[in-house]
Formats: C-alpha cells, structure tokens, sequence
C-alpha cells in the first residue's frame, strides 16, 4: 500500500467498512493487526497486562492475548460494543481482570487497547479507574493511538503501532507529533489500497437525524446558474434536495428561469438580472439574515460571459466564509486557487488542465490545506484530490452516466453535503460514491434510454443503506 494522508478518526470506520465491503474477513483482519502488536513487544520477556476497551481496539486485545502465554487481560466493560469485538472476547480463554480487581503480578508491558482513534472528548470513569491503577514507570505499547491522546487524561505510550496510516488527532495544531504517542509505527495490515477509495463505507460520513430538528436544521442550499442555459442549474437543485437538506434556493437571470417548470418542493430565487448573471449583490442582502445558506453551488448552465466571471469572483470573495462548489462555466473564473475559497471545485479533464494544469501541480496546490479544499477531476475516472497528500480514485460507474447532465448532478450533491456539514474531502468522495450507484439502479430500470432526471431519486435510495 503507498504512503497515507494522516486519517480522521471517522475515515477509519469509512475504511473499515469498505475493507468489509470488498470480503476482507474482518476477524482475520483483527488477527493480522494482533499480530502486528506481538512483533514490538518479543523483546519483552515477562508478565503482559493487556487492557481492552469496548471497541474493536479491545478486540485487538484479546485477540493479542491468545498469542501470549504469560500475560493478565483487564477488561473496562462487561460487554463489548461491536461483534466483532464481542467474538475476539469470546475466542480469548484468558482469565478477565477489571478496575475492582487487578492483577497481582507484576508487568514488564503494558499494552493499551482501550480506546481508538474514534474517541472524543475526556475519558469515562470506567476507562480512568484503570489507567489510575496502573504501576508506574512500566514500559506501555498503544494500539493505533494512546488512550485519550489529547485529552487531560492521556496514556503516555513508549511505543504507537497505528494501523494503516497516522492519525490526525496524534498531532498538535503546529503539526507536532504529540509526546504521549512516542515511538510512531506504522502497519498497514498488508491491506488492499483500494479500502482507500470511494465506497460504502463512506455512507458513515453522513449525519444521523435529530429527533427534535426543525426546519433549516439539515442546511439550505443556493444554487446559481443558467443564463445560456435553465436545465443545468435545476438538476443540481434538484440533486441537492435528494441528499436530505432541509432547503434549495435556484437562482437564474430572469428568461431562462421563464423557461423552467419549477418543482414544488424548490424555492425560485428571483434575480434583477434578464439575460445573464451580473449582480451578487442582490443575492448577498437577500441571505444576509436568518441562517443564511450552508453552501452555494455555483457554475451550471452559467455562461462565460467576462461580466458573469467577474460576478462569481466577486461573490466568493463576500461569502468567504460559505464553502462554495464552484462547477462547470464557474471555472472559467480563476486561473489557480484562490486562497479566500473553501469547498470543491469540479472540472472535467479540459478544465483541469487549463485551470491547475496536472496533477502535481493540484496536489502542490492544495498541500498546505487540510480537508477544507478540494478538487474533483471528473470522467469515466473521478479523480479527488485535498489537502495534506490526500488523493483517490473512483471508476466502474454505468456508461450511460457519461450522458450530458451528470455533472451538474454530482454538484448539486456535493453541494448538499456540504449544507449537511461534511468537509469538503468527505462530501467530493460520498456524492462521487452515491452518484455512480444511483446510476447503476436507475439504469437497471430504464434502460439505455435512461435520462438525469431518471437518477436524481435513487439518490436518495442509495443514501437510505446508511
């Protein structure tokens, strides 16, 4: 596998379940990342305490003890929170210790399988009773990241193993490597690069639902577009609605909009402008109260026209702060990547080229950022780029999506997302991922004579798996 961005705590269940996805035997998996903790510490000759939280890092645990022969297993929970996990504790016949009763021998380790990467905020009671009961100055190996790394209460490790890549919460805000992690190995578990990639499992980056949510909750969504065209910028409103906000507001000058059909459950923005899109401003007083709009989706069906350009360039600039997609004749607007920007831009393999020209100029460009940024380069091979070396790839989408519409389709998405909350990194890989299934279902039903409005609801169906 090649070198890895730094992994988010969620991009680990995103890639645990892609891994799943594929048919990779996840209790082999969490055998092979046991094993990987037996190698650091062979040297050890003597007693080992394992500590196992309730999560699969538990599950690593017990699945380490099984290799042993001289070691205490010290449990947080009664029961485990994952099958997964839940199976690792069942296979281990090993004596189980617990914050009431702890070993009586004495360790030359400590391994900590307590917590993962996914773990937030300060530790619970359950977690801090053990780690107050350990011995002091014994040697301790964390599994894939210390137990409450960053928190006021944090393992203070010898050695990390952390699977598959780095995680970014191991780093202080100056980009330090933390003190508690120690000595940094990375195993990357011999697995397929292609758990890397658009998938499944990126359906875990999609925010549940409140119980108590009103409306505008879920984000609202501006779209701006037509001019020489009225199709495009409807499609990506209406895409933008499939992936569950709350609201989509389309703006157009004044004939193409005369020329739509306006679905019902889409909100006209009326602008002054008749032909061509020449005046933001109207746009930014009319969403300067309330809450606003979490995205914009800017570029369908625009135009060229330098006037229009200057207008897009001019709008990104006041609303710095509101992550934009910026798609199709949008462009057309910037020579390189404008640092007052967050969000995703969207060129095809031509724009690419003549906007950041390759692709190690677009990583160059965005190497100093974080997920905040992000380029899609779209054809029969999404390519995604963002911040920090992150970089994917995605194909196999049906061959009818290579239809005219589909673009403006994929904007609209991850626009959507964005109003949802998702960074720009995640939003560009879960609408390219959902965007290629929904093709896939809604060619099964009709056919080669399929059309983009034909996609637009399995959209929501292929969002309904998570």
């Amino acid at each position: 596998m090649p070198e890895v961005w730094h992994l988010e705590p969620l991009e680990v269940a995103v890639i645990d379940a892609n891994a799943a996805a594929m048919g990779v035997d996840m209790d082999q998996l969490m055998i092979r990342a046991a094993q990987g903790l037996h190698r650091c510490i062979q040297g050890n000759k003597g007693h080992v305490w394992i500590l196992c939280g309730p999560g699969n890092n538990g599950g690593d645990g017990f699945r380490l003890a099984m290799m042993l022969d001289d070691c205490s297993v010290i449990v947080s929970h009664e029961k485990q929170k994952t099958a997964l996990s839940e199976r690792a504790r069942n296979d281990c016949q090993r004596m189980m210790y617990n914050a009431r009763e702890m070993p009586n021998q004495k360790p030359v380790i400590i391994v900590d399988c307590l917590l993962g990467a996914g773990s937030e905020g300060e530790l619970r009671p359950e977690i801090t009773t053990i780690l107050q009961k350990l011995p002091p100055q014994i040697p301790i190996l964390s599994c894939d990241i210390p137990t409450g790394c960053g928190s006021n209460f944090e393992v203070k490790a010898t050695k990390t193993v952390s699977f598959i890549s780095a995680k970014t919460n191991m780093y202080e805000v100056n980009g330090q490597l933390r003190e508690c992690v120690g000595e940094l190995i990375i195993d990357t578990l011999d697995l397929d690069e292609r758990v890397l990639q658009p998938g499944p499992g990126d359906l875990h980056r999609y925010p549940p639902f409140e119980l108590n949510a009103k409306k505008g909750h879920r984000g609202r969504v501006l779209v701006i577009g037509g001019g020489p065209y009225h199709g495009a910028p409807i499609l990506s409103g209406l895409s933008a609605m499939r992936t569950g906000v709350d609201l989509v507001h389309v703006a157009m000058p004044q004939r193409a909009a005369m020329k739509v059909k306006w679905p019902a459950s889409m909100i006209h923005e009326q602008i002054a402008d008749e032909n061509i899109f020449t005046n933001p401003m109207q746009l930014v007083k009319r969403f300067s109260e309330g809450r606003g709009i979490q995205s914009v989706v800017i570029g369908p069906g625009l135009g060229k026209d330098e006037v229009t350009l200057e207008a897009v360039r001019t709008l990104t600039k006041i609303w710095s702060h509101i992550p934009f997609v910026i798609d199709a004749d949008a462009i057309s607007a910037f020579n390189d990547w404008p640092t007052h920007i967050k969000g995703v831009f969207t060129p095809h393999e031509q724009e690419w080229m003549h906007w950041l020209g390759d692709e190690e100029n677009t990583i160059n460009t965005l190497k100093g950022y974080d997920t905040s940024r992000c380029v899609v380069v779209t054809g029969s091979c999404d390519k995604i780029f963002s911040g920090q070396g992150r970089r994917c790839e995605i194909d196999g989408g049906h061959p009818r999506m290579a239809m005219g519409g589909t673009g403006d389709l994929l904007a609209g998405m991850i626009g959507g997302f964005l109003a949802l909350g998702i960074n720009p990194w995640g939003a560009a890989r879960l609408a390219c991922w959902t965007l290629r299934e929904a093709g896939h279902r809604a060619a099964e039903e009709f056919g080669p004579g399929m059309l983009p409005e034909d996609v637009i609801p399995f959209i929501s169906k292929v969002l309904k798996l998570h």
